[in-house]
């Protein structure tokens, strides 16, 4: 898996949906964007096989969050997903309201985002870093060599999440993919290749069932269902 695909494809491949009505359509060469930075980001903090993301997503997936994840993955980095932190030196990610949440306490660095889709700035102090105010400062695209040798691990278990070369059925992958809440360990290999893939994912937190339903069907055949949520 990396970003060729979704760098020449057109129309929307992820779809935000927030709990306050937030919209935000985003592009294959989009994403290939806020990834790209992410990794100029990160890797002013040592991106590489020794270095350690920690997303205890405590509001559910959340597309900043997503692309933070890409950006370590195909970096060759660790991403740990759950609600215990890794024992190991790490940094984390969360939204803003749980900066000071008992499981990132221990972390090197605490990366802060504001969940608004249109929001520029996070308001936080000091001691922690703005994701949408600092990410922005990165270039679109990245020198660095993007091997997709990143480890990921959910709620504990080691995930194996890149396809080889071979295993990776013909064809693209077909339909709208819905998660709402975090995709179930077992399910992020699909998620993954489906969104790399250049197909659509509708990417929901916070929205009722009544909502997400009547999102995937104005949107588009749906092809799956992750997380908690099942039509």
């Amino acid at each position: 898996m990396d970003l060729s695909v979704i760098t020449r494809t057109g129309g929307p491949v992820l779809l935000w949906r927030g709990p306050d009505h937030d919209a935000l359509d985003l592009t294959g060469p989009v994403v290939s964007n806020w990834v790209n930075k992410g990794v100029g980001l990160f890797g002013d903090y040592d991106l590489g096989p020794d270095f350690t993301l920690f997303a205890p997503l405590p509001q559910g997936l959340h597309w900043r969050e997503l692309v933070a994840i890409l950006s370590v993955l195909l970096a060759g980095g660790r991403v740990v997903i759950g609600s215990t932190p890794p024992d190991e030196e790490h940094v984390a990610i969360v939204a803003l309201g749980h900066e000071d949440d008992e499981s990132v306490t221990d972390a090197e660095e605490v990366f802060v985002f504001n969940p608004p889709a249109l929001a520029l700035s996070t308001p936080v102090d000091e001691d922690f870093i703005d994701v949408n105010s600092a990410i922005r400062a990165y270039p679109d695209v990245t020198s660095r060599r993007l091997d997709a040798s990143g480890t990921l691990e959910v709620d504990g278990r080691r995930i194996d999440w890149n396809r080889q070369e071979g295993e990776t059925p013909a064809g693209r992958p077909q339909g709208l993919l819905v998660s709402n809440s975090t995709p179930l360990p077992q399910e992020w290999p699909e998620f993954l290749d489906h969104l790399l893939s250049g197909k659509e994912v509708l990417l929901a937190s916070g929205v009722d069932e009544a909502r997400i339903m009547d999102l995937a069907n104005g949107l588009g055949v749906v092809r799956g269902t992750l997380g908690t949520w099942t039509k």
